[in-house]
């Protein structure tokens, strides 16, 4: 069902899930070569990306009200963690450009 391939070898026509940078290529119906040598690429057969995307899309919209005030509150306790530790928390101070 789902074929496995190495990056830099001609491939046929399909969509490829790349393992390192957890992304999809699409290859057209004449065949390529895939990208990236020493990498694993898996060939997603066309039903799975096409059942598989709406679930992943629906996942994300799910996902991201709750992901970025848990973010917020993960961020503002560790300061307040730090502060009460006597820890003064990294601050960035940018440069002026005349100050080199």
């Amino acid at each position: 069902m789902v074929k496995r391939y190495s990056g830099g070898t001609f491939v046929p026509g399909g969509t490829y899930f790349n393992m390192k940078r957890w992304e999809f290529m699409a290859v057209p119906k004449e065949g390529g070569v895939l990208e990236d040598e020493g990498v694993t690429y898996y060939r997603i057969p066309m039903f799975l990306v096409l059942g598989l995307g709406p679930i992943a899309g629906l996942a994300f919209i799910l996902f991201l009200p709750l992901a970025v005030p848990a973010v917020l509150v993960y961020g503002l306790g560790r300061r307040l963690s730090q502060f009460i530790r006597g820890h003064r928390p990294l601050r960035f101070r940018p440069r002026s450009p005349s100050a080199r």
